[in-house]
């Protein structure tokens, strides 16, 4: 299987330079996963948006034509004596007010001269496309904490499976020499039988290794693709020195600051429905109307054009708006008072985290101390084994030792890089 050169490596680095994907080149694949390309994508529809409503502020021209047909002319009735002076008092007479031929064509003009919310709107429109900008850049944050994460969980279970194949070759020739002096009757059958069933126990632990190896290179599947990738050229330390040189933003507070400024915004809009409003409208073209279609009758076409000028006061609102204006000051000031709160739980946060961090270097650094007189302990121990002067129990007991402290060091190093990570929010 694929995954097994990622063992492969750590027994032959000439191997670390043909198709190697180390943590910063993982980063540099961020842009090519789906979700950064779908929020990337939602970004350039508010921008482009922003551009739409932006063309909007110049005048609208278009061509109106239409042609009718009256299937049934309309009538109306009249007072006769509109047209004739000597008609009966009351009298009435039928008036047909249209043709059955009826055209228009001309060319529209409309322009929005003065509108107080469209400023407003503009900078909501701006503010969307900050929005998204942010959603982006906490996918940007989400995705490298869990691509991190995941590349330094196959780096250490790769460490682990090849500690476990080490260890299991090297119990086997324990093993075999247990054997060799139970056979010469100088070993007794229960420390054979020991020597046995930790072999057993070893080989268990192998087959865990492989499984939890199997697991993490998956999940590192989730953030890229690993089908070219034959090496994580990374080491434990690599990441670390790699993840201390970024530093985290706390998006939460961009997002509260947005919400601040859409709420003020808000309460401008409010405000500026209360003043008038200017639209133009003007139109320049003629109308046909005649009882046969013929169009091209130049004296059936009559001159039609207009200017409009449209003036909308509002005074319903003058009475109605009070209540929406104090709920959008007290929102307002709610998301203050949060923006604050969560300004200071910042710094107090990134303190703790300090705290976190350092406590986790320390660690580590005792635990690499401990892991070196663990290895002094465990060639002292071959040693006096193979001169027949130590019981295998003993041995066992510096071997276990020896692989716990290397597993701590490993764990300690991973719980180091995901302090490192929690910074990033």
């Amino acid at each position: 299987m694929r995954i097994l050169v990622y063992i492969l490596s750590l027994l032959i680095p000439s191997l670390c330079s043909a198709q190697s994907l180390s943590i910063e080149g993982l980063w540099q694949q961020m842009e090519s996963g789906i979700a950064y390309r779908e929020r990337a994508l939602k970004v350039e529809v508010r921008k482009q948006e922003l551009k739409e409503f932006q063309a909007n502020r110049i005048p609208v021209f278009y061509i109106d034509a239409n042609l009718q047909r009256n299937l049934i002319v309309p009538t109306t009735p009249v007072p006769a004596i509109a047209f004739d002076p000597n008609a009966t008092d009351g009298a009435i007479i039928p008036l047909k007010f249209a043709t059955k031929w009826s055209s228009k064509a001309g060319l529209q003009v409309e322009w929005d001269l003065f509108d107080p919310r469209r400023r407003l709107d503009e900078q909501q429109k701006s503010l969307e496309v900050k929005r998204a900008e942010l959603d982006l850049h906490q996918q940007k944050i989400d995705w490298q904490r869990g691509a991190t994460l995941a590349y330094a969980a196959v780096v250490l279970a790769t460490e682990q499976y090849a500690l476990a194949q080490q260890d299991s070759m090297a119990y086997l020739d324990i093993l075999r020499v247990t054997q060799a002096r139970y056979e010469e009757g100088r070993e007794k059958s229960v420390n054979y039988l020991t020597a046995q069933q930790e072999f057993e126990r070893k080989r268990i632990q192998l087959h865990e290794a492989w499984s939890v190896l199997l697991d993490a290179d998956l999940e590192l599947r989730r953030f890229t693709d690993l089908e070219t990738t034959k090496v994580l050229s990374s080491n434990i330390q690599d990441i670390v020195a790699f993840v201390r040189k970024y530093d985290p933003e706390n998006v939460a507070l961009f997002a509260l600051e947005l919400d601040r400024k859409s709420y003020d915004l808000q309460y401008k809009a409010l405000r500026s429905g209360l003043y008038p409003s200017l639209k133009a409208n003007a139109y320049l073209g003629e109308q046909y109307f005649s009882n046969e279609f013929r169009l091209d009758r130049g004296k059936e076409w009559y001159g039609s054009s207009y200017v409009n000028l449209a003036l909308r006061i509002p005074l319903s609102s003058l009475f109605t708006v009070q209540p929406t204006f104090r709920k959008l000051r007290a929102q307002s000031e709610i998301i203050s008072l949060k923006l604050r709160e969560e300004t200071d739980s910042d710094r107090i946060s990134s303190q703790q985290q300090q705290v976190k961090i350092a406590a986790a270097q320390s660690k580590l650094d005792r635990l690499k101390a401990v892991m070196h007189l663990a290895e002094q302990v465990k060639q002292e121990q071959e040693q006096t084994y193979a001169e027949g002067r130590l019981l295998l129990v003993d041995l066992n007991l510096s071997i276990n030792q020896l692989n716990q402290a290397k597993r701590d060091v490993w764990q300690a190093g991973y719980d180091l890089i995901r302090a490192l990570m929690q910074q990033q929010r």
